[in-house]
């Protein structure tokens, strides 16, 4: 059960950091530790059940990507909760239908935007009852009468170190619980609430470390929603499980900032966010002198010729791939290490996995090259989300790898994919 992940990795790590943001106020990086998370969510528990909110019930959060969003989410485990993410993004009339569909009565929000888009919706949503609002610098409605702020409702649950409600509660706790219900982006129709247990996910994560182990050290860097089941179930419960830090991009528009100062070692991408970064470089080539061009491409040639050897693929190249081994620590110390730097000043690129659509051949042969490890794998959120993923050692870009080992998969009537599974 999802709702003791936390509590044992504080018993494990301690004082190691688990979350890291950044505070716009003083532009400095926030390092929350395993023991801090533990004792954060533990207040949080006992605040829920301050509010009266009953066990099994729905609770929703929308929100950009914040610490908060974890407190709550394992908070509402320890009460046999189910917590239900909106993006970020949705309209007034988005978060309404999901409000309506899953009779949230207390929604957790993060900003300005999401605090005004869900207060407009009390009027046609009769099950909502309260807002709790993350920022201390959001405006109140004059209206409201009714929203608290994040720090006022972790106040509740302070004076109650020991709870026995929550504790009876994590104790009758069921790995058939649900966890989440995610809602689709609806571009069948209406969005779907797709239903996930806790033995769903965790039979996920268990499955993807057979195909992508993180090591100790490894940071996590979360800039995709936690409100889409990938970046939940790897970045979040995956990344969690492992001990790693997550580190906490600002927004989309401060990707290239903030990565550099992460220095991440494991990334969740879409196609385009690569492709982006593989513009960037190409757009800087081009203001190179014609030697120092071809000796980038000598270095992408020479580098993707050592990964197909490192992951047992075929080698093009010719005579001229004899020189490799004498050549490659040369070329990769003045172009690889180099770009390498856009991921951070001591980047060690250990795995970006990229999901949600084919990536361009070209743009993941140059990557590749590069030093830069991208892996692809292929899900859906009915699946908790992985079905397959390439596996280190054995990586074949043009593939999203084989099936996870706990998937049984084949193709139906039309070549239709069916899978199945516990996840």
């Amino acid at each position: 059960h999802l709702s003791v992940m936390v509590h044992r990795q504080a018993e494990k790590y301690g004082d190691k950091v688990a979350l890291k943001y950044r505070d716009y106020e003083t532009s400095q990086w926030i390092p929350i530790t395993w023991n801090k998370f533990s004792q954060t969510v533990r207040q949080a528990a006992n605040a829920l059940v301050a509010l009266g909110v009953e066990e099994q019930r729905n609770i929703g959060i929308f929100s950009q990507n914040k610490p908060e969003c974890l407190f709550t989410d394992f908070a509402a485990f320890a009460n046999r909760l189910v917590t239900i993410p909106l993006y970020a993004t949705s309209s007034s009339a988005q978060a309404q239908y999901i409000i309506n569909d899953a009779q949230i009565r207390f929604l957790f929000v993060g900003e300005q935007f999401q605090y005004d888009a869900a207060f407009s919706a009390f009027g046609f949503c009769h099950s909502l009852q309260k807002l709790i609002i993350f920022d201390r610098n959001v405006v109140l409605d004059p209206r409201d009468k009714t929203s608290i702020y994040y720090d006022e409702f972790l106040a509740l649950g302070k004076d109650l170190p020991h709870n026995d409600v929550v504790e009876e509660r994590t104790a009758r706790a069921s790995d058939e619980d649900l966890a989440n219900i995610l809602y689709t982006s609806g571009t069948t129709g209406r969005p779907k609430g797709v239903m996930l247990t806790h033995l769903n996910v965790l039979c996920n994560v268990r499955a993807v470390l057979k195909h992508l182990c993180p090591r100790p050290h490894d940071r996590w860097f979360s800039f995709l929603p936690l409100s889409h089941t990938f970046e939940r179930t790897t970045t979040y419960y995956v990344g969690m499980g492992m001990g790693n830090a997550i580190v906490f991009c600002r927004s989309i528009a401060t990707l290239a900032q903030d990565m550099q100062l992460a220095s991440p070692n494991v990334m969740m991408g879409v196609p385009r966010i690569y492709e982006q970064i593989c513009a960037k470089i190409l757009q800087t080539l081009k203001k190179q002198p014609p030697l120092a061009q071809r000796i980038f491409h000598w270095a992408v040639d020479v580098g993707y010729r050592n990964f197909c050897r490192e992951n047992h693929l075929p080698v093009d190249g010719g005579a001229i791939s004899l020189l490799d081994p004498f050549v490659s620590g040369f070329l990769d110390r003045k172009v690889g290490s180099v770009v390498r730097r856009a991921f951070g000043e001591h980047p060690d690129v250990y795995c970006f996995v990229s999901g949600g659509a084919a990536l361009n051949p070209a743009v993941s042969r140059i990557l590749l090259g590069l030093g830069i490890r991208i892996v692809q794998g292929y899900g859906m959120t009915e699946h908790s989300p992985i079905i397959a993923v390439n596996k280190m050692g054995a990586i074949n870009p043009n593939t999203v790898g084989p099936a996870l080992p706990n998937v049984q998969a084949k193709l139906g009537d039309g070549d239709e994919l069916l899978v199945r599974g516990p996840c």
